[in-house]
């Protein structure tokens, strides 16, 4: 709700500005156009700060710290498309080998000095060089020591260099100049959490959900902490609450899941893992983990359509092969599975396993010379295995060549097959 009326809001002003006499901006115009989206973004009032920037990059004062604040604020908008466009764009601005040298030697003004430096911290930072944009943002701060955006993002570079300590001074910094800032409250407690602070963190986040009641990510975090305390039912109650906010968050799917696997709640752990395989069909670990649970519920057709899945990932898996076999015989369904170990003889070559698999099936739909081939071959590469010799016997009582039926059936039962075990063909009775 609140993105459509962010976008509503975008829209409407768009048409405003349309409908009215385009003015011309002249280079006075922009003298705080800079300052001035800063202090938007700042204040959390994205469209500002993105329509200030726009007439920026118009002027060609379009730089790092132009693109990066556009950026940023398409995300808090959380329009991707656009937000994507802008991070590319943000790419581009790589920041230069000792800039900082460079701008201290010319001899700018104290205005122009300041917006350099900060530029220049966004530029880093936009690029993933977070040891410059510490460098940067600490430079600008000795200038305009209670800026909230610099420190948050100083806090933010050094957060992502594993500096905890450093960005908890920062954040507290921002807290202490605005403390009724959720998104600081849910940063303080991750690097509490990542310290081992549990107790700690999970003050932070209550009082970021406190401000904030739809702060997905600090009720996800909220949860992580309350099962690091293995109190799992609150656990669940913080991270079902993330869920609602953010359902398409597989982290947030993900330990819901793993919480009711560890509780043996197999129905609301498939529910969960089916959401996270939705989210990400290319999670061969989530895969195997829907097949095991299907297996338990002898639900075979769901089991085999994962299966087919975790093939498709990885078409040289020999288990997945041997598993979607099985299900197919759990399920009576002889020909698919017929057809699956016949795959899997092409494309991971022979192995007992496989060849017995398809000359057993053969022998269910009736094709008794492609079980007598597939199971002769079986026998090369494990002449102990007495399955093998109880479905040749199958094979040949099939073709009606009783005697051959007979000495396979006694080299099985001389190996230990017992005739209650699972039965790979006809009954031997009928020998």
């Amino acid at each position: 709700m609140k993105q459509g009326v962010f976008i509503a809001i975008f829209v409407w002003l768009a048409v405003l500005v349309n409908a009215q006499s385009p003015a011309r901006i002249t280079s006075s115009d922009t003298k705080n156009l800079r300052v001035d989206a800063i202090r938007n973004f700042a204040q959390a009032k994205y469209i500002d700060c993105i329509l200030n920037c726009q007439k920026m990059v118009a002027l060609g004062e379009g730089d790092g710290l132009v693109a990066g604040l556009m950026a940023m604020a398409y995300d808090s908008l959380r329009n991707d498309q656009a937000g994507s466009k802008a991070h590319e764009e943000a790419q581009r601005f790589k920041p230069q080998d000792e800039i900082y040298n460079r701008i201290a030697s010319a001899n700018l003004t104290p205005e122009l000095y300041q917006r350099q430096v900060l530029s220049n911290g966004a530029s880093s930072y936009n690029v993933a060089r977070f040891d410059s944009s510490e460098f940067f943002f600490k430079e600008y701060l000795k200038l305009v020591p209670k800026d909230t955006f610099a420190l948050y993002y100083l806090a933010n570079a050094q957060f992502y260099q594993g500096k905890y300590d450093e960005a908890l001074v920062n954040y507290r910094s921002i807290l202490d100049l605005n403390f009724n800032r959720s998104d600081v409250h849910n940063l303080v407690g991750v690097c509490y959490m990542v310290q081992n602070n549990y107790l700690t963190a999970r003050n932070y986040f209550c009082q970021s959900i406190l401000l904030d009641k739809l702060n997905g990510m600090a009720h996800y975090n909220l949860g992580r902490i309350h099962f690091g305390l293995n109190d799992k039912t609150a656990a669940l109650v913080s991270l079902e609450q993330a869920f609602i906010l953010m359902p398409k968050d597989s982290n947030t799917v993900a330990l819901i899941a793993q919480i009711y696997l560890e509780q043996h709640d197999l129905k609301n752990a498939e529910k969960y893992l089916a959401r996270l395989y939705a989210i990400n069909r290319n999670n061969e670990k989530v895969g195997w983990n829907l097949v095991n649970i299907a297996q338990k519920n002898n639900d075979y057709v769901h089991a085999a359509s994962y299966l087919q899945n975790i093939i498709r990932m990885n078409p040289k898996n020999p288990q997945a092969y041997s598993e979607l076999g099985k299900a197919y015989i759990s399920n009576k369904s002889f020909e698919e599975a017929f057809n699956s170990y016949e795959t899997a003889l092409q494309k991971l070559g022979e192995s007992r396993d496989f060849l017995y698999g398809a000359g057993m099936c053969a022998n269910k739909i009736g094709i008794y010379g492609k079980a007598v081939e597939f199971l002769n071959k079986a026998v090369t590469y494990d002449a102990g295995y007495a399955n093998t010799y109880q479905a040749l016997g199958d094979a040949y009582t099939g073709l009606g060549k009783k005697k051959l039926a007979l000495k396979n059936y006694k080299l099985a039962a001389g190996l230990g097959y017992k005739t209650d075990d699972q039965p790979t063909g006809r009954s031997s009775k009928k020998k």
